[in-house]
């Protein structure tokens, strides 16, 4: 993403994120270096994942990670005191869109910011990946969100574009 050039100025060294799909730590480790007086909370549902999680970042002291599903954000609510500056979401599901707004509702501040990584063939393998972009777009728009950019990454990583949006 940051080969594409981004607008990331938002990004700041002391922001507070919150992370679904937080995998074994590779990326949530670069974003900790860059927000290294933040807080990121990391989500991630699958376990074997979670302990791998748990081992690339334990050095770490702004990385929290959270066993939970992005699905129900209020499941992991007891984690997270204060409102986030940035969700960051990096999930394979269907309704991608759907778990960034839930998250979103209910931790962002308002002029908050979402980083959304959508991956076409975890929406619809069969759907061409420019409409489920498309309808993905429309989702967050219909919800009150602003589409401030979007990135198409095909060459690093096929059929997905990272969207930064505002709420």
């Amino acid at each position: 993403m940051i080969l594409e050039k981004p607008s990331l100025e938002f990004l700041t060294k002391d922001l507070s994120c919150l992370y679904l799909g937080a995998a074994s730590g590779t990326t949530i480790s670069h974003l900790s270096d860059i927000v290294y007086e933040g807080i990121i909370y990391g989500v991630e549902f699958a376990e074997r994942s979670m302990r791998q999680l748990i081992q690339n970042t334990d050095k770490r002291k702004n990385i929290v990670p959270i066993l939970g599903n992005a699905n129900f954000p209020e499941s992991y609510a007891n984690s997270i005191f204060t409102p986030i500056d940035l969700v960051y979401q990096d999930v394979a599901q269907p309704n991608q869109a759907q778990i960034a707004i839930e998250n979103c509702n209910y931790y962002l501040k308002d002029n908050g910011f979402l980083i959304l990584a959508i991956k076409s063939q975890s929406i619809d393998s069969v759907q061409k990946s420019e409409k489920i972009y498309l309808q993905e777009k429309r989702i967050l728009e219909k919800a009150g969100y602003k589409i401030i950019e979007s990135i198409n990454i095909h060459k690093y990583a096929a059929n997905h574009i990272i969207l930064t949006v505002q709420k």
